[in-house]
């Protein structure tokens, strides 16, 4: 008997760590309770605990603006972290129904023992964090590529269009 409820209790504990966030499902404005392992964003790209993040630029001159380093006092990151890679460690959403729900990851930090805090969407769109998906710059750049390979007549229109149903998505 014991070992069933031991194997039991295993189970349940490995669902509550197994959940996955999405950015969809916040816009409903219900805070999901538990520990999550991985995060949907709104590109689609998906995020898991143990996962490398690699750090971008500061969108706030000298600083990140949703990137912080502190425990008790958090901080903006500074311009010197760009370039960085950092693991994810855990996921938690904050925020409520009036102000919105925002996925946040914590972060081992690549020196010292100090963590970031990442809020990762707004991190994501300011390019503070490069995302696993294409920015919307990258998606236009490599969508200009493919225009002037069919301009050039190295792949077909269909090629093309494929393509751009793939990449317009990405482009804001």
């Amino acid at each position: 008997m014991k070992r069933i409820l031991t194997i039991s209790l295993l189970s349940i504990s490995g669902l509550a760590m197994s959940q996955q966030i999405r950015y969809a499902e916040l816009q409903n404005g219900v805070k999901p309770k538990g520990e999550f392992s991985s995060y949907e964003a709104k590109d689609g790209s998906i995020y898991k605990v143990g996962d490398k993040l690699k750090i971008g630029i500061p969108s706030n001159g000298p600083e990140f603006a949703a990137i912080r380093t502190g425990m008790m006092n958090p901080t903006p990151l500074l311009a010197r972290e760009a370039g960085r890679e950092t693991e994810i460690k855990t996921f938690f959403v904050i925020g409520n129904k009036s102000t919105g729900l925002y996925v946040h990851a914590r972060t081992k930090a690549p020196t010292g023992l100090i963590g970031y805090g990442i809020d990762l969407e707004n991190a994501i769109e300011r390019g503070e964090v490069k995302s696993f998906g294409m920015t919307s710059d990258e998606a236009l750049a490599e969508l200009k590529k493919e225009k002037d390979k069919l301009d050039l007549g190295l792949i077909s229109k269909e090629d093309f269009e494929k393509k751009k149903a793939e990449l317009a998505p990405k482009i804001k």
